[in-house]
């Protein structure tokens, strides 16, 4: 498994769509405001492309930035659980 950052900017409604629009593919990801965490299987351009689908489909586009998170990940303001559920993501991606 992967886990991808996911950065947007999208008008109202934009953040729910891509939320289910994860859930196709994931079932493990993380909301921020302006963002989101995605524990999948697929690459981050394939992720990239099934978002911006389903905000095509639901006339909602808007900008959205996807990478992958390959080592670390340095954050603050995340809780205890959030930052293990990151750091336990980038254990199993490492093997």
């Amino acid at each position: 498994m992967t886990l991808c950052l996911v950065l947007h900017e999208l008008p109202e409604g934009g953040p729910e769509t891509l939320e289910a629009a994860v859930w196709e593919l994931s079932e493990s990801h993380m909301m921020l405001g302006g963002g989101m965490l995605v524990e999948t299987s697929v690459s981050a351009r394939y992720l990239l492309a099934h978002l911006d689908r389903a905000l095509r489909r639901a006339t909602q586009q808007g900008s959205l930035v996807v990478t992958e998170v390959t080592d670390e990940l340095y954050a603050a303001g995340l809780g205890p659980d959030a930052a293990d559920w990151v750091r336990g993501v980038l254990e199993q991606a490492a093997g």
